[in-house]
């Protein structure tokens, strides 16, 4: 007798027989050389059969054409019944109850209720191929009871030998990106100055400025030091929080933009008429972000007055919103963040070769350009860790580019980050050949078969060979599936 408090090994199928009554889990049903060998695990923890009864089980191999195989039997023993059983032995007469084709009999107690494995090997015969397991269930009709007969099916069929499950194995397509002719970068920052009340002066010294100075001159001394690059020109945009009316507002950021180009001009040795300046007037739009990103009250009823109203109205709505509250928080918290101004430096990269460009990833890759990156990632194996790292940083450095979404979701196809493919491909170029063969694979590895054939027909047309191979690969998990189920 054979009992075990868990499982041992991973089930290849599971089912209830007895009215529901005793869980079966299938661990093993397979065909090994001229055998087939059968373990069972029965859990006996909710069955409940009278204690002058016996349940009699019995698995059989079900074949085409009637063809079955009856396996030893295993009786369970109310406690009355196995007292009876107990005696009859003793007396020399169990053959009455027992014989060869029984293979255990027990009592069923609080001990034994608990899983009992089941382990039968029998010849293979080449009918067994197709057939299914099924387990017959006697309740003896003793002490008056009414007998009980049941056959359930507990296993679809035999696991051949040879024959097993085919996985698949993906082809995924990337596309090379084009050449870029120049290089064109910018790097874009907000310089949060502070002014005298209605100043457009900058001082050195005043408030937050020592700070907010340094880091703008610190990003144009690292460009201007990389002779990699070439300053191309500097956009500086003024910005004005809304007290106050606009044409005062609109002076103030001209007058502020001005104020940081001059200030600059005189340090950074970037020549004057690489200059910009913009006016953005008063901020309504940051003002609205970081509304919507805090914790002020009524948030809904400062947005709609925002989003509703222009001019003075909408000022003085505000002002009287909570009976002149909420606008005093919005001055004192929120206003001064307005009063910035923004900068955009722009440049150009001058190109690498391979060996340049497998070093600046490391550092700068936002000097890169796509083209470069591809050529970065086929120095090293396909699907390795460094070939499928370049496609992430690349998808990092252009986030909106098609190309590199749909490339970094190939890599996360092989990574098999169905995720993270699917989000890649929502951006990526389509109406593509590779683009069609990348869903296609995400669809074959979410098993929607059907869907994915479709999509790498369209694929296929385009005489794309990832595509004609994953064909070939449904093709070989339909005929392994075939073999399977037959």
């Amino acid at each position: 007798m054979i009992f075990l408090m868990g499982i041992l090994v991973a089930p290849i199928a599971a089912q209830s027989i007895f009215e529901d009554q005793i869980p079966v889990k299938v661990q093993q049903l397979k065909q090994m050389d001229d055998s087939v060998k059968m373990v069972l695990d029965l859990d006996l923890s909710k069955l409940a059969i009278g204690t002058e009864r016996f349940l009699q089980l019995t698995p059989v191999l079900s074949g085409p054409n009637g063809k079955e195989l009856k396996m030893k039997r295993f009786l369970i023993n109310g406690h009355q019944r196995h007292k009876l059983f107990l005696r009859d032995k003793e007396l020399n007469k169990q053959q009455r109850q027992t014989n060869d084709n029984v293979c255990e009999v027990i009592e069923l107690n609080n001990d034994n209720r608990k899983i009992y494995r089941y382990k039968q090997t029998v010849g293979y015969e080449s009918w067994m191929r197709n057939a299914q397991l099924n387990i017959v269930s006697d309740l003896c009709g003793c002490a008056g009871a009414k007998q009980r007969i049941a056959s359930e099916k507990v296993a679809n069929r035999i696991i051949i030998e040879g024959v097993q499950a085919y996985t698949v194995m993906p082809n995924v397509a990337y596309i090379r990106p084009e050449v870029e002719a120049v290089k064109t970068r910018s790097e874009s920052n907000d310089v949060f100055l502070d002014f005298q009340v209605a100043q457009v002066e900058i001082n050195p010294s005043f408030g937050n400025n020592p700070r907010e100075l340094a880091k703008i001159e610190s990003i144009i001394k690292d460009l201007r030091s990389d002779a990699n690059l070439q300053v191309t020109g500097v956009t500086i945009t003024g910005f004005a929080s809304p007290e106050g009316n606009v044409m005062n507002n609109n002076q103030l950021s001209r007058g502020r933009a001005e104020a940081l180009r001059n200030y600059l001009s005189m340090r950074s040795a970037i020549p004057t008429h690489l200059y910009r300046l913009g006016v953005g007037g008063e901020d309504w739009n940051s003002l609205v972000r970081m509304v919507q990103n805090s914790y002020i009250e009524p948030k809904g009823a400062i947005l709609s007055i925002i989003q509703t109203y222009t001019g003075e109205v909408r000022k003085e709505r505000l002002k009287t919103l909570g009976g002149g509250a909420v606008y005093q928080r919005l001055l004192q918290e929120y206003y001064p963040r307005l009063r910035r101004v923004a900068s955009r430096i722009e440049y150009t990269v001058r190109k690498f070769d391979i060996e340049e460009a497998k070093q600046i990833i490391k550092v700068r890759p936002q000097q890169l350009s796509l083209n470069e990156m591809f050529l970065v990632a086929n120095t090293y194996r396909e699907g390795s860790k460094e070939f499928l790292s370049v496609f992430e940083t690349a998808v990092r450095i252009f986030p909106d580019d098609p190309l590199a979404n749909l490339n970094a979701a190939a890599s996360a196809l092989i990574e098999k980050d169905l995720a993270k493919a699917e989000r890649y491909l929502k951006k990526a170029k389509k109406n593509t050949p590779a683009y069609y063969n990348n869903l296609g694979v995400l669809n074959m590895m979410q098993n929607n078969m059907a869907r994915a054939k479709n999509l790498f027909r369209y694929a296929a047309e385009g005489k794309l060979d990832a595509a004609r191979k994953n064909m070939e690969e449904i093709k070989k998990k339909e005929a392994a599936d075939k073999l399977l189920t037959n």
